[in-house]
């Protein structure tokens, strides 16, 4: 039985723009809303946005709850946003807090990879399945952890940072510090930083040639790799042998056999998963490689949202 029979707002914010749904107890959207997100004006500002994306979007329907999810480090509890990359001027923000008051709802806030992992294990590529791993390939690798069909977020509330998971001590650096890092290798970023080293170009190179490696984006690279060109095959290697091993890594240490792959970088999965299973068949411990299933995400741009709503609906929050 579902906790609440009222719908919930949910909304994904980002950087630029906040997405937001009325969102029905099955997982139905309702209504779909977007405001830009006004982070040159501060706090308020952007409090103020929410609020009125909120309200457009429940008009005349009473609500059970708001969901948000947002990027950066998160306190689930309290509702706080410690620092978000993308929004720079929330720092120790009590984004839930302020905007329950604002709205006299129970608002509920978790990290935005943590929400599309709930989402699709709610209603998308893993539905069904009780625990799972989801890894977003994007900019950056972000993810989220589901065990027992619920969060996993770890005694600091930190858990699911995968894209910093070591793969070689030795290997380039993160945007994070550290070097070696999985996204360093298996990111959009990272798959643009290899491609250009491949073909020995930097941001300053000049001429027709360097001007088009340049432009390219993983999508073309990864084209180029179908068609069989040899550089384009190496980055894809390389990339794809680093997601195997930090794969196996998040596999082994949680006893999870299924792993979803979301955001840009994985359309790129039929060029990434033999080698990724390559990895698997060499590095399991215990674990039948076989039976690991690697999945695409399918909800696209509502994983966030869904998971948003399922955080308010009260279905969503754990360890």
């Amino acid at each position: 039985m579902n906790e609440h029979p009222l719908p919930v707002i949910a909304v994904d914010v980002g950087g630029t723009n906040m997405r937001g749904a009325r969102v029905a107890p099955h997982g139905r959207i309702l209504a779909r809303a977007r405001v830009s997100t006004p982070v040159a004006d501060g706090p308020d500002a952007i409090l103020g946005a929410l609020a009125g994306l909120c309200r457009n979007l429940a008009g005349r329907t009473r609500v059970a709850a708001v969901g948000l999810g947002v990027p950066g480090a998160v306190s689930q509890r309290r509702g706080v946003v410690f620092s978000s990359p993308n929004i720079p001027c929330w720092h120790d923000e009590p984004i839930g807090p302020r905007l329950a008051r604002r709205l006299g709802l129970p608002v509920l806030v978790d990290n935005d990879a943590n929400l599309h992992a709930l989402g699709e294990h709610w209603l998308g590529a893993g539905k069904g399945v009780p625990n799972l791993v989801l890894a977003t390939l994007g900019t950056g690798i972000g993810g989220g952890i589901v065990l027992r069909g619920r969060l996993w977020h770890g005694d600091a509330g930190r858990a699911g940072e995968l894209g910093h998971t070591v793969v070689d001590p030795d290997g380039p650096l993160c945007g994070c510090g550290a070097t070696g890092c999985v996204e360093a290798y298996a990111s959009a970023t990272g798959i643009l930083r290899a491609w250009r080293f491949e073909n020995r170009v930097t941001p300053s190179s000049r001429g027709a040639a360097a001007r088009r490696i340049l432009r390219d984006t993983p999508e073309t690279i990864a084209a180029r790799a179908r068609r069989g060109d040899p550089r384009a095959l190496a980055v894809f290697a390389e990339a794809g042998r680093a997601l195997g091993v930090a794969t196996a890594s998040w596999l082994q240490a949680l006893d999870v056999h299924t792993v979803v792959f979301g955001g840009g970088v994985a359309g790129a999965l039929d060029l990434l998963e033999p080698l990724v299973r390559i990895e698997l068949d060499a590095r399991l411990f215990g674990l039948d490689a076989r039976r690991i299933r690697i999945l695409r995400a399918a909800l696209g741009d509502d994983a966030g949202i869904l998971g948003a709503a399922k955080l308010a609906l009260g279905k969503g929050s754990g360890g």
